[in-house]
Parts: structure tokens; sequence; C-alpha cells
């Protein structure tokens, strides 16, 4: 699977101009709806082999990218924080991790599934029939 897969998946690539990773990418927002669509808000951006005067990595091509999620059949959280920093981020047919009797839908090959790994503050999965994939090129509004 990959995210030429998903609605929206080729234009991020276009964006980033590879696979993104999300390392370090932090999370902006996570709304979860119990009927309707879903959104995980990420500023994620590419890090290069760049480092600048004080020494930090240079991070070109900086993106607010929304994951909408239908559909969630399943989904384990951890960690929520003031700031929420992810060590990367997986997107991928769902995986059997042995919960499918907490299914609220049944399974089918075409699941998705979004892991959100562990650095800082959130963490875990979210199982659902369909993922789409939209951006903001830039850095989030500061508020």
């Amino acid at each position: 699977m990959t995210y030429s897969d998903v609605a929206g998946g080729d234009e991020l690539l276009r964006w980033f101009g590879q696979v993104p990773t999300f390392h370090d990418a932090e999370i902006i927002s996570l709304s979860l709806n119990r009927t309707g669509t879903s959104e995980l808000r990420i500023h994620g951006w590419v890090m290069t082999d760049e480092v600048d005067s004080r020494g930090y990595i240079v991070l070109k091509k900086h993106a607010v990218v929304t994951f909408a999620i239908t559909d969630i059949m399943d989904l384990e959280l951890d960690g929520f924080s003031r700031q929420n920093v992810i060590g990367g981020l997986h997107l991928q047919r769902a995986t059997d991790r042995g919960r499918a009797g907490w299914y609220a839908m049944p399974e089918e090959e075409t699941d998705m599934e979004i892991e959100l790994l562990p650095c800082y503050g959130l963490d875990g999965f979210i199982r659902a029939k369909k993922v789409m994939i939209s951006f903001v090129p830039g850095r989030p509004e500061k508020k």
C-alpha cells in the first residue's frame, strides 16, 4: 500500500518529493466523530542534510497535512499532551492486532490504518474504512 492508493496521496508525494516519514512532526489536532468524518492534522516537512548557522537541521517543504478518516473501526491512542510530537507516521493497510472482537464493522482487506509512532505525547493507531489526504503548504498559523 502506498500513498498513491489514497485520495490526495499523489498530490502530497509531489509536494514533498518523497514518501513522508513525519519524523518529529507535530500533531496539531485530532477530531474524532462517531459518525461522519474525523480529522488528524499534522505539521510535517522534509528534513535535509543541511545544517544552519545555529547548528539546526534545515527543514523544507512545510505543510499542514489533514488525514480525513471515515468509518473508524478501532483505535488505540495514548499520551496526549500540550505538545504532541511523533516519531513517524505509517499509512498502511490495516494489520491484525488481535482486536477483531472490538471492531465496530466487519473487517475487510481494504481497511486502512494510520499508526502514530511514539516520541512525545500522542501515539497509537486508528483503523478505518477510508482515509483521504489534503494539505496546505506552509507552517500552521500561530494562535
